[in-house]
């Protein structure tokens, strides 16, 4: 199989921070260098808007071995460069779950990974893995002859429609023994007080805890005497609207919204006994150290995402309509041939009807599937906000015997 990237050189030495990362440093270049980059976005935005510094200088082809000598290539004593699908989190937890097994198990002399672009935290402290986030040099991509490009997981074709659990498909694909499931993580019971957090946002309203559901839970931690605190993103519109509808319900809500990237929220959840996530990003961060919570689910289905895992606890929302029954699979809002956003049962057709995906939301949008007309599920989940609370209590106190 073979895989064509752009190639570019600069003027002059140059560095660029990797976005949505506080664990490295800048990435750097020097002048006259060639190399290949592997960010759609860094190549979007620099190498193509700077003619006077970035130069393109054709195209690298890379020859990447076939998904079906995965299992059999003998790895140990090489170098294996993977080449990263894009930056969805969840995808990029099970990939680094995965290359802790094929390191154990392959044994190869070194792993390389180019492309992790704004998800690169999930990696960056790895001391066995060697980085590139958007570039490398084209003479030392030459140098290795062991290529592997994860886009080329015959599964993720259909990731727009219905999940896959990644973690267990390279096991399978590179034929590698799979982990054990993990147990379920205890709540600590010492005297200091227990820190509890509410992680509300997805990347999309389809996903995103409504606000009935987050306060209900405010309510009931307190009623036991802890103090919640509401984790938001400042980089999402999402948190405005959330919070501004949040704040005229109660004055007395706790925030974190600080947490400016991938390092910020690992290092947040580790200060946390006891996390409820929407499911999203965060959720699946859980997994790389077990840390204890809940998480509830919507449009996607629970047992894909959360595979062997059973450090959350999971929720899946019922809701069952003329036109789709939860879980139906959608990640994201799709959008009609005539501009309606939205999701089968809220535009009452068929997914052959939603042809595409809904990448950039503008701000009414939002503000009207967080508050005003939420999908059916979400809508669900609001009117079930006391009933999904009692059962994340129970779940904690559980935890905690």
């Amino acid at each position: 199989m073979t895989k064509v990237l752009p190639l570019f050189s600069c003027r002059a030495d140059f560095k660029f921070p990797t976005p949505n990362s506080t664990a490295l440093a800048p990435q750097q270049g020097r002048a006259g260098v060639k190399y290949v980059v592997a960010s759609a976005n860094f190549y979007r935005q620099v190498v193509g808007s700077d003619k006077a510094m970035f130069r393109e200088t054709g195209r690298a082809k890379i020859n990447c071995l076939k998904a079906e000598r995965w299992k059999h290539y003998p790895y140990r004593g090489r170098s294996v460069l993977f080449l990263l699908p894009p930056p969805a989190v969840g995808e990029h937890v099970a990939i680094l779950l995965f290359l802790e097994a094929f390191r154990a198990q392959a044994q190869p002399k070194k792993v390389v990974l180019l492309g992790s672009d704004v998800v690169t935290d999930v990696y960056a402290d790895v001391p066995w893995l060697t980085l590139y986030p958007a570039w490398m040099p084209h003479n030392e991509l030459k140098q290795l002859k062991t290529v592997i490009d994860l886009n080329d997981v015959q599964s993720r074709r259909n990731i727009e429609f219905w999940p896959v659990d990644m973690e267990a498909e390279l096991y399978k694909l590179f034929g590698l023994s799979a982990p054990a499931f993990t147990e379920m993580t205890p709540v600590r019971t010492s005297k200091a007080p227990i820190k509890i957090g509410i992680l509300p946002l997805a990347s999309s309203p389809l996903r995103t805890l409504p606000a009935a559901v987050i306060l209900c839970l405010d309510e009931k931690f307190r009623a036991m005497g802890l103090q919640p605190r509401i984790v938001l993103n400042p980089y999402q519109h999402q948190t405005r609207v959330l919070r501004s509808a949040l704040d005229a319900a109660s004055p007395n809500l706790q925030y974190i919204d600080d947490t400016r990237s991938i390092s910020d929220l690992l290092a947040l959840m580790r200060e946390l006994d006891y996390a409820i996530f929407a499911d999203s990003g965060p959720a699946h961060l859980s997994k790389l150290e077990q840390r204890p919570g809940s998480v509830i689910f919507t449009s996607a289905p629970s047992d894909v995402l959360l595979g062997r895992h059973r450090n959350l606890y999971p929720i899946q929302i019922d809701y069952s309509g003329d036109f789709c029954k939860a879980p139906c699979g959608l990640a994201k809002l799709r959008q009609t041939s005539g501009g309606e956003v939205g999701c089968m049962a809220s535009l009452q057709t068929s997914v052959e009807n939603l042809p595409n995906t809904i990448l950039e939301a503008d701000p009414v949008m939002v503000r009207k599937m967080l508050l005003k007309t939420p999908v059916p599920c979400v809508a669900a989940a609001a009117d079930a906000a006391e009933e999904i609370a009692g059962s994340i209590i129970a779940n904690f106190h559980q935890r905690q015997h």
